[in-house]
């Protein structure tokens, strides 16, 4: 909007991936490599050097604990399809990076099936992961699909009974920044990105629970040697399908 107005009043722009591509696609970010970049694992950036990560969102199942013991949980991404879980798992109305994702896993023709059948589970469809975390937490729904573990760590500490499963992999999507290509301090822009970056504004992320993309920040709760998989953000310009799909398949369970 106000770079069709011709009015820039921003100059570092920080969204999610697959929004930050489109700024870039459109022509809206300045191209710009902070030093500090090389220490950001190449599928966290983009290769062209307009924008960097510079935390994750971990998408992850999380449970109540005391409704389920460790020894119930499902081992894997296709144990949700037990049965035993129909009618007692919820799941966010707009979960499509976990939806996404989960079908370029497994490939679109059985990725879309497992969709599926997951809906045939009875799963309860929420407006938002904060009123499905406190759903889970007071024992309401027993599992959640796809929550963000920074938001069931701060739940966990604050004495609900919550806590979360690393499936592998971990699916995550970015959280990333770009300049503003007619940014109004563009020197000052670039002074910030590159402490965003470095290891220190890197563990100021970590301090509020994030998980930093750096490699060596690493949070405390995140699981050592795990396997992730990253999203792609060209998911941007797609998202409107994979929304009618989502919708189609949860709609007609």
């Amino acid at each position: 909007t106000e770079s069709r107005a011709g009015k820039h009043t921003a100059d570092i722009v920080r969204t999610t991936d697959w929004y930050i591509d489109i700024f870039k696609k459109k022509g809206l970010l300045l191209k710009y490599e902070p030093p500090e970049r090389k220490n950001i694992p190449d599928e966290m950036k983009d290769r062209d050097g307009f924008y960097t990560s510079l935390y994750l969102a971990v998408h992850v199942p999380a449970y109540n604990t005391r409704q389920l013991s460790k020894s119930d949980l499902p081992r894997s991404y296709d144990d949700l399809l037990d049965p035993k879980w129909k009618g007692r798992l919820g799941l966010e109305d707009a979960a499509y990076v976990w939806f996404v994702n989960m079908i370029k896993m497994k490939g679109v023709k059985q990725g879309v099936e497992f969709m599926r059948r997951l809906a045939r589970q009875d799963v309860s469809l929420r407006a938002s992961t904060t009123l499905l975390t406190n759903l889970v937490a007071a024992g309401e729904i027993p599992i959640a699909i796809d929550l963000y573990a920074d938001d069931v760590e701060r739940t966990k500490k604050a004495g609900a009974p919550l806590d979360w499963m690393a499936l592998d992999p971990l699916i995550v999507h970015t959280i990333a920044g770009g300049i503003n290509k007619n940014a109004p301090h563009p020197n000052a822009a670039k002074l910030f990105m590159d402490f965003l970056l470095s290891e220190e504004g890197q563990r100021i992320y970590l301090s509020e629970n994030r998980q930093p993309t750096r490699r060596g920040v690493t949070a405390p709760w995140m699981p050592k040697n795990s396997n992730i998989h990253v999203n792609d953000p060209d998911i941007g310009e797609k998202v409107g399908d994979y929304q009618k799909l989502f919708a189609e398949i949860f709609a007609k369970k």
